[in-house]
């Protein structure tokens, strides 16, 4: 991507040593002017009902609205795929007209006045485009799919103008389903002709993006947080036992934040619903989050994707997102950035300090990968996903590092309570942060969220005695990241630890901030040094060269009181020959419980086949941590024949993932038995698109079985859920398999609108296109089957990028 660089001077002082005015320099982002609001929606009454075999919406909205010109001559919704009907402008009839993807209203003259009261209405219906609401089941290919009707945004069934408002929302639907939308569930009337009126109320104004729609076979349990927050959890009827495993914590989450942030929650109740096919994890509509139901989950999906962290992530954003909006997606991390840092609070409060630094661990993966292509920042709406969440998230933890815990809950608090229910930019929170401790942050917030990149350090250490015999350790710091207009040297505090081998240890923190430093901690009665430690915790984010001896990593590895510390020094020791590390590791292994240092620990020893190692192998196929478990599981290949009777008793794991992980394992490492496996399994079907069960057919077709083609063959339906669709279709791949049925699931998948399914579409088609006779199919298909002119394009387009 091009870089368009914005210079803004920062300092119109002349500067006498220098001869030049010095600037600051910002990337230019087109997300950073807000919108041009003509009027200000107020209240939207709506009345809406469909018909999802005909993919159609129907449609009548009642906004209330105040104006924002002295002569306002027209007036714009995004009306998307809409047929408008009427036009009523206080109460009478006026001319519009559709232009593009708009409604442009024309008031019998002007409306006159700046802040004028006005209301329209607007009868239409719309058959939305893919990508808008979401109509799953209701197609003659996809029965015995869940029927269901959902959006989690407002476009494409809604007028829509950005606003934040009050909403009376009333939605007609066949009586056998439930609706869920935002706010109070005011009343359900059963109408005459079978169908029930359910009438939802936003009280308090939010986002009007923030609205959300779900029809469909639903129940729900209702109950309250230790706070008194109503609370809803929807699930799919039949599924009661499914709500305890999937919405656990939740009422602890509410209390949790409340208590946190300061501020009770900012709406009458909360609740949720699970959505087929959903193309995200979840999305916060205000009062009424959806999430994918690939999380409405039993107790043995667990280890596979649970909703803990996700539902304490959409929980935050009804304070941050929808209390609290982001005024132009420049700043969209006031949004997300807080909502990922909660959720992983909640997690320290729940499960501890190790599972805290999990989930940093892996926001910092995240970060790194991203920084591998550019150095975008935090404030910018191209920073992307690693940056407006997992950096953003770790950007917050370095800010509460920074100012200390009482300040920092302070600012957040001041945040909330000066800029709930309204839109705010980042220029408000640095405010907040001010106003509220009366210190200037304003460096932090240059460094790490208005520039780029990260700090990287190159350290060194060594023991030194000075000309009076006083001993120091002393550690040698440089910055060595490149520095440019976006990315600039780094100022922040760090800690210094020195510990010996007598136990003790001595322990300062140090602005670094210069390109080079040189750190001296006193050793005034000449202990031993045992190991150091640069910045523990991984309080700052940042890369670091450390050479460290062996010694020193084996000391680090079993002392250091951080499981992160720890982790570290086990990083540090997969350069070493297994040879050398076998019984530190070992040792190490005895004294861990968390699974992120056990499981790094096996994955080193997975090759080695002495009988101390395999003993340890043995012990961890039984340990109580799935996820460790499945270290053994999918590292140890083949396995050995002394672990096979372990292995084996995987097959009935409590876990889904180590189940498949133990039938694919098992069957690659002992081939004689592939028939005993398949047996003790065929019953079995999994999550997250019948992991198992996809296992267990490529297993089975490996070995010559070809009857169970015309499973593999359903499973690429629309009538399937995304992940089992997606699951077939890469088989087949991976099978080299296709049929005509096969080829057209594929270009039906690569036209879906949710991306994931699309993308495995695509790529499956592609591979065969590849192929004589399968590109011939492909192209009759394409020919011979009644796709729209714009599915052929598309289908073509990717097919034939040359053309």
């Amino acid at each position: 991507m091009k870089q368009v660089w914005l210079w803004v001077a920062a300092c119109l002082v002349s500067v006498a040593a220098f001869g030049q005015d010095k600037t600051v320099t910002y990337l230019q982002d087109a997300a950073s002017t807000p919108p041009d609001l003509i009027i200000s929606l107020k209240h939207l009454k709506a009345e809406v009902s469909f018909r999802p075999e005909e993919n159609l919406v129907i449609g009548k909205t009642g906004f209330n609205f105040i104006t924002n010109r002295y002569h306002t001559d027209s007036i714009v919704f995004y009306t998307p795929d809409f047929t408008v009907q009427e036009v009523l402008l206080e109460g009478k009839p006026v001319k519009f007209r559709l232009q593009d993807k708009n409604l442009v209203i024309y008031p019998a003259g002007f409306l006159e006045g700046y802040g004028r009261e006005s209301e329209v209405m607007i009868r239409y219906e719309a058959r939305p485009a893919a990508g808008l609401i979401y109509f799953t089941g209701w197609k003659p290919d996809e029965q015995g799919k869940r029927k269901e009707i959902w959006a989690h945004r407002p476009h494409g069934w809604l007028p829509y103008i950005d606003a934040r408002i009050t909403v009376d929302m009333y939605v007609r639907f066949d009586s056998a389903y439930k609706v869920f939308s935002n706010g109070e569930r005011m009343e359900t009337a059963l109408n005459n002709d079978g169908t029930r009126t359910w009438h939802y109320r936003m009280a308090k104004d939010h986002p009007f993006f923030s609205t959300a729609l779900v029809i469909g076979d639903y129940d729900y349990k209702t109950t309250k947080s230790a706070g008194g927050v109503p609370m809803e959890f929807w699930y799919y009827r039949g599924q009661e036992d499914r709500v305890q495993p999937t919405y656990q914590y939740s009422e602890a989450m509410m209390d949790f934040l409340e208590k946190e942030l300061g501020v009770k929650y900012p709406y009458p109740l909360y609740r949720q619903a699970p959505v087929i096919d959903y193309m995200y994890g979840a999305m916060e509509t205000t009062t009424s989050t959806v999430f994918g139901d690939y999380m409405l989950i039993d107790p043995h999906a667990y280890w596979q994707r649970n909703f803990i962290n996700t539902n304490a992530h959409e929980l935050t954003h009804q304070w941050f997102g929808n209390c609290i909006s982001h005024l132009v997606n420049k700043d969209v991390w006031l949004t997300e950035s807080f909502a990922t840092y909660y959720a992983k609070m909640f997690e320290k409060s729940a499960f501890g300090d190790d599972q805290y630094q999990n989930v940093k661990n892996d926001e910092y993966i995240q970060v790194m990968n991203a920084a591998k292509n550019n150095s975008y920042p935090v404030a910018s709406s191209m920073g992307g996903v690693a940056r407006i969440y997992q950096k953003g998230s770790l950007v917050l933890g370095m800010l509460r590092y920074v100012m200390g815990e009482e300040e920092f809950r302070n600012a957040v608090n001041y945040y909330i309570r000066h800029g709930e229910f309204n839109s705010t930019e980042t220029g408000d929170f640095i405010r907040a942060v001010y106003e509220s401790s009366h210190k200037p942050y304003n460096w932090f917030f240059e460094e790490w969220i208005l520039h780029g990149g990260e700090p990287s350090y190159a350290v060194s250490r060594t023991v030194m005695d000075d000309t009076t015999g006083r001993r120091y350790t002393v550690f040698s710091v440089r910055q060595i990241q490149e520095t440019n207009d976006l990315v600039g040297l780094f100022r922040m505090p760090i800690v210094f630890e020195v510990h010996y081998q007598d136990g003790t240890y001595d322990r300062q923190k140090i602005w670094i901030e210069n390109k080079y430093h040189q750190v001296l901690i006193p050793n005034p009665e000449k202990k031993t040094v045992d190991y150091t430690l640069f910045d523990p915790g991984r309080e700052v984010l940042k890369k670091v060269t450390f050479d460290k001896s062996f010694e020193e990593l084996s000391a680090q590895a079993l002392q250091a009181p951080g499981m992160i510390d720890r982790y570290d020094a086990l990083l540090a020791l997969r350069t070493f020959p297994v040879e050398k590390k076998r019984d530190l590791l070992s040792n190490c292994y005895s004294h861990e419980t968390f699974q992120l240092t056990r499981s790094e620990i096996l994955s080193q020893l997975a090759a080695d086949r002495t009988e101390k190692v395999m003993g340890l192998l043995k012990n961890a196929l039984s340990d109580q941590d799935a996820k460790v478990r499945y270290a053994v599981l999918k590292n140890v290949t083949p396995l050995p024949p002394e672990l096979k009777p372990d292995a084996e008793k995987a097959l009935n794991d409590f876990s889904y993932l180590n189940i498949e992980t133990a039938l694919d394992n098992l069957c690659a490492s002992f081939p004689e038995d592939i028939d005993r496996y398949l047996d003790l399994t065929k019953s079995m079907e999994g999550w997250r698109g019948k992991n198992i069960r996809m296992k267990w057919l490529e297993i089975a077709l490996n070995k010559g079985e070809t009857a169970y083609y015309d499973e593999l063959r359903k499973y690429t339906r629309p009538e399937f859920e995304f992940e089992t669709r997606m699951n077939a279709l890469s088989l087949a791949k991976k099978m080299n398999f296709a049929d005509r049925e096969i080829l057209t699931n594929a270009m039906k998948a690569s036209l879906h609108w949710n991306p994931k399914l699309s993308g495995v579409g695509k790529e499956v088609l592609t591979y065969f296109y590849q192929q004589d006779g399968p590109r011939r199919m492909i192209n009759e298909e394409i020919r011979d089957r009644s796709w729209t002119e714009e599915e052929r394009v598309k289908l073509n387009t990717f097919l034939n990028p040359q053309n």
